[in-house]
């Protein structure tokens, strides 16, 4: 009984979010569309910051739910609110220089293609 606690219920719970995730996509293709639109800073900015606190808050909740509420393992939390915000920190610099770094390689592609081409270079 204490492996179908500790294992099996947080493995199934991980398959039932993703095929509701994959589920969702397939019936909603268009929410995945990626803009090639230009983005200004203070929207990507706000976007990152909403995916990270997002993210973290998700963590959390997977350490109560999995670790002290069905484990019961006590005192995980504190490890879990810092080592998650060092992990949310990481990712907002990831974020932030990974937005900078395509940022610059389509405004490269944008000149190097000329005016009004994109990046298809006018196919």
């Amino acid at each position: 009984m204490e492996t179908f606690r500790t294992a099996v219920v947080p493995v199934a719970a991980a398959f039932g979010l993703l095929a509701g995730i994959v589920l969702y996509a397939a019936k909603h293709p268009e929410a995945g569309a990626v803009s090639r639109d230009p983005v200004d800073w203070r929207s990507r900015l706000t976007l990152i910051g909403w995916t990270v606190i997002g993210g973290y808050v998700a963590f959390l909740a997977i350490v109560l739910v999995f670790h002290i509420w069905i484990v019961g393992q006590r005192g995980v939390m504190r490890s879990a609110v810092v080592d998650g915000a060092l992990l949310a920190s990481a990712s907002i610099v990831a974020f932030v220089l990974l937005s900078a770094v395509e940022r610059r390689i389509g405004s490269s592609r944008n000149h190097r293609n000329g005016p009004g081409r994109g990046a298809e270079g006018g196919r």
